[in-house]
Parts: structure tokens; sequence; C-alpha cells
């Protein structure tokens, strides 16, 4: 089990309320016991999905199709809470997903607004007082 394996595993909620347990692709190994996901969703019309289909497998299938590998979330777990594998993607596919990473974290930062708090302390204040 490694990258491009498609596995079942407990996916923590982006605010780490909670996990839900679904199918996520492995995108990297981060050290011996932890690994770097993806989830994959069957709901369509997300920002950066990519449509996975039967025929994107090596081996292996999901229970829906088509389903859609979400590469603008991502999270790192414990190789321990992997529930099952479920397939290994395609070379073509898992470097569809990696290209779209890429391009996600290559896109400039939208201007934010400073919080009050680094206003005052760029200004030499304490923010607290």
């Amino acid at each position: 089990m490694g990258c491009s394996h498609v596995i079942s595993v407990p996916f923590p909620f982006s605010d780490a309320s909670a996990t839900k347990r679904r199918p996520a692709l492995i995108i990297a190994e981060s050290d011996s016991n932890n690994i770097i996901l993806c989830p994959i969703t069957s709901k369509p019309g997300r920002e950066y999905e990519i449509k996975l289909e039967d025929q994107d497998f090596m081996f292996g299938k999901l229970n829906l199709s088509p389903c859609y590998i979400r590469p603008n979330i991502i999270a790192t777990v414990d190789k321990s809470n992997v529930i099952r594998n479920i397939g290994k993607l395609r070379d073509e596919k898992i470097n569809q997903v990696i290209a779209t990473i890429i391009e996600i974290l290559q896109k400039p930062c939208e201007p934010s607004h400073k919080p009050p708090a680094i206003k005052a302390w760029e200004r030499g204040k304490n923010p607290k007082s």
C-alpha cells in the first residue's frame, strides 16, 4: 500500500471536530507511519474535483461510479487508521491529481486583511492593552 492506492479510512473534517469513514487516495507517504491523502466523494460539483471511474483503476474499484477526488483537501493520517485497501489507480490518474495539487499550490495568495492584533504589534504596541 503506497502512493496511488485508494483506501478506506476515517477522514478528518477540516475543523477536526470528527471523522467520516470514506475512500481516500494516498498521494504520498510522509514517514514510516503517516500517509498523505485526498478524500474521494460521490457528490459532484466541487472546485478542482477530478472524476474517478472504474477504468481509472489498475485493480479494484469503488462501490459507486463515478466518484470525485478532491485534490484541494489534503490530510495526514496514521497508517494504523487504514480500514482496508480498495484498489490502485493508473499512473495517468495519479499524475493528474499531483498536477492539480501543484496548480493549486502555485496560485498566488489573495491579499488578506490583517487582524487588529497584528496591526498593533506592527506599530510596536501591546495588543492586549
